[in-house]
């Protein structure tokens, strides 16, 4: 029954194409579905972060054994974030973004906040009614690893509930996800019959580099730091966690594809409490597709404004992109709020109307962006759990 699912879900993703580009008019009257799949998945973000972020690190009995797990986890975030921004920077100096850009018309965006800000809530019941997913997980680390200090006897009631509860999400997310082949054809219609390729034929040597880097760092980069370091299949975990990509490329929302993520990655083998702790932390902190094309859309940037970007300059933007791309919310075009950041640590002016050529390039590559996200927290997962194996 799964792999009907997956098949269905993966034919919903030609078939909304196809209806995206010859019947663009009639995606209005079936967009409702996949707002309801969309929310569905939404309204079970926070209890999977917080639930399986909690049972992860509060069984953990040892502490050592936490701070393994944690080493290994934020060195493979690093490693994967940095070799993702290397590829972007190298393929933005490679090619020369030179072309006319005249067309396209600036928009009103938010401005920047403090990334402080980003981290630390200042009220964890305001952060949870705004569904402010990086505070929750920090102050879900905080919660469990002062849990973990509490007498045995006081843990186990509380544990047993949780664990419960968090049985009770995974079986509503095996509902959501017979409503996946329906919500996502909805969504990919939707979002197909939306775009205007004319907007996009100004920016050709920009589409073609990030496409190659988009390609190099998910089908090579990824899989050998999985080979190498997970000493696993690759080929073969790819297809048992595919249903997470294919949600991932429709709905463009990391946070919102954390459910299957967990579900599909629990059912390849990888052991629960690796997933419970890495996962939720990567679909907030581990965004490789984002930061890649960050670097990308700043040098293009630079370019259009007639910026002398010297190497050192390109350091410090890797260095700050590495740091901030932790920061860009789980959601469809939920790195506005970064490339506001990113625009004014490198003193662009006019922000405005980069920004509104940010807004109108990410409609296209929001969706394989967020796919390369997931990627990354796929193979993190799988990763980290058989390295933690090894040293058993």
């Amino acid at each position: 029954m799964k792999n009907n699912y997956e098949f269905l879900s993966l034919l919903a993703i030609i078939l909304g194409i196809v209806l995206g580009v010859f019947l663009p008019d009639h995606a209005g009257y079936f967009e409702f579905i996949g707002k309801i799949f969309l929310s569905l998945l939404q309204v079970l973000i926070l209890p999977i972060i917080v639930l399986s972020l909690f049972l992860a690190i509060a069984r953990i009995s040892n502490v050592n054994s936490l701070k393994e797990l944690g080493a290994r986890t934020i060195a493979y975030y690093l490693l994967t974030t940095s070799v993702a921004v290397i590829t972007g920077l190298s393929l933005a100096n490679i090619f020369i973004f030179q072309d006319g850009y005249a067309s396209i018309e600036p928009a009103n965006t938010k401005s920047g906040i403090s990334f402080i800000d980003r981290i630390f809530s200042e009220n964890i019941f305001s952060s949870l009614a705004n569904g402010d997913i990086l505070h929750i997980v920090v102050f879900t680390i905080l919660f469990s690893l002062a849990f973990i200090f509490l007498e045995e006897r006081k843990k186990e009631p509380i544990l047993e509930i949780t664990d419960s509860l968090y049985e009770v999400v995974m079986k509503l997310i095996d509902w959501v996800l017979k409503l996946a082949p329906l919500g996502i054809l909805s969504l990919v219609w939707s979002s197909v019959s939306g775009f205007d390729a004319s907007t996009y034929e100004n920016i050709k040597s920009f589409f073609i580099a990030t496409t190659i880097a988009a390609l190099f760092h998910s089908c090579i980069s990824l899989p050998l730091i999985g080979t190498l370091l997970g000493r696993f299949n690759v080929l073969q975990y790819f297809w048992k966690v595919k249903q997470a990509l294919i949600v991932a490329f429709a709905t463009a929302s990391s946070a919102a594809t954390l459910p299957v993520s967990t579900k599909v990655v629990e059912d390849s083998g990888v052991s629960r409490r690796v997933a419970r702790f890495v996962l939720p932390i990567g679909a907030t902190l581990n965004m490789d597709g984002s930061a890649l094309f960050q670097a990308l859309i700043a040098m293009l940037f630079v370019s259009l404004a007639g910026i002398d970007f010297s190497f050192f300059e390109q350091v410090s933007l890797f260095i700050f992109i590495v740091l901030s791309s932790s920061g860009t919310a789980g959601i469809p075009s939920g790195g506005i709020v970064m490339m506001t950041m990113v625009i004014n640590l490198l003193n662009i002016p006019h922000p405005e109307y980069y920004l509104g050529i940010y807004v109108m390039v990410d409609r296209f590559w929001d969706y394989p962006i967020t796919s390369i996200n997931v990627w990354g927290d796929l193979i993190g997962a799988k990763t980290v759990d058989s390295l933690v194996q090894s040293e058993r």
